[in-house]
């Protein structure tokens, strides 16, 4: 036959194997222009950009089926591309998660924590964002305020490549968001809020940076909430509190039932899974720290 090549010519031209080419050729997507006198295939010219595409598109990955699609025309280039693009970039997100949940499994001595983190990191985004809204749904309810929209507007985003420590503090943020006594507190603390009243003076934000500012230094300090120096540190927010000022003993009480560790274990985990910058003021923790001393100061100077 005239303008035709065997399968052995057809290989050097396309740097295939002959085995390649066969399978190509039984599967369909390499048409063979007949046999010679001996039974070998012969190819027509056509068939060397045909097979030189048919490694292309399996060398990315594309499927038999869908190589099929684009040489018979049924489908265009672009979109099998498009498609496979797509698919490749979901393949991508999930070797990363895995990637990043085995080095986090790697700091562990806990066998079971490898299935514990798959199951809890593999959840689609929107059943991740469930869990913030059902732990929203069971303190806050229908009613939900200024605290519950900063919870929302901030919740956690695992992003699609986490390192091991993004996926240790998602873990550990789902499971505070499902303890039953954090949902309780928090739950008491909203309870307590709207029954106070609308939202605090403007005047208590700025209490709050000078409490972090000069409790968080005699915590750090080392000054005993006890000591005479810590009177003058209470006296100087006194002077800086909006309103009158009030009963020392009710004012620590009132802290000791909005300040809670978790809380603050909460906005630092979220930080992390965030990938949100360190703070240059205090972190939650010692914010925490800050408050907490404050407390007992105002009932030791009750």
């Amino acid at each position: 036959m005239i303008g035709v090549m065997t399968i052995g010519q057809l290989a050097a031209r396309t740097g295939l194997s002959v085995r390649t080419l066969r399978f190509y050729a039984d599967s369909g997507v390499l048409p063979e222009a007949g046999r010679g006198d001996s039974g070998y295939r012969l190819f027509t010219a056509d068939a060397v950009p045909r097979a030189r595409l048919v490694r292309t598109l399996r060398e990315l990955g594309v499927g038999l089926g869908d190589v099929r699609r684009v040489l018979s025309a049924e489908a265009s280039l672009a979109d099998v591309a498009a498609a496979h693009a797509r698919a490749l970039d979901a393949q991508i997100r999930t070797l990363r998660l895995q990637r990043a949940v085995l080095r986090a499994v790697a700091r562990s001595t806990d066998p079971k924590e490898l299935e514990r983190m798959t199951n809890l990191t593999t959840l689609t985004v929107e059943e991740r964002r469930r869990i913030v809204e059902d732990y929203l749904d069971a303190v806050f309810g229908d009613v939900r305020g200024a605290v519950a929209e900063q919870i929302r507007i901030g919740a956690p985003e695992l992003p699609d490549d986490p390192t091991a420590d993004q996926v240790a503090a998602w873990i550990e943020l789902v499971e505070l968001l499902r303890d039953p006594d954090y949902i309780a507190t928090g739950r008491r603390m909203a309870e307590r809020a709207l029954a106070e009243g609308p939202a605090p003076d403007p005047g208590q934000f700025e209490l709050g940076k000078a409490v972090g500012e000069h409790a968080g230094a005699a915590v750090r300090a080392g000054i005993a909430p006890e000591s005479p120096e810590a009177l003058r540190v209470i006296e100087r927010l006194e002077r800086m509190a909006p309103g009158d000022p009030k009963d020392r003993t009710a004012a620590a009480e009132r802290i000791e039932a909005f300040n809670d560790r978790r809380v603050a274990r909460y906005w630092a985990l979220v930080a992390i899974v965030n990938g949100w910058p360190l703070p240059q003021a205090q972190s939650p923790t010692e914010m925490y720290d800050a408050w907490e001393w404050y407390a007992h100061a105002l009932r030791a100077h009750g």
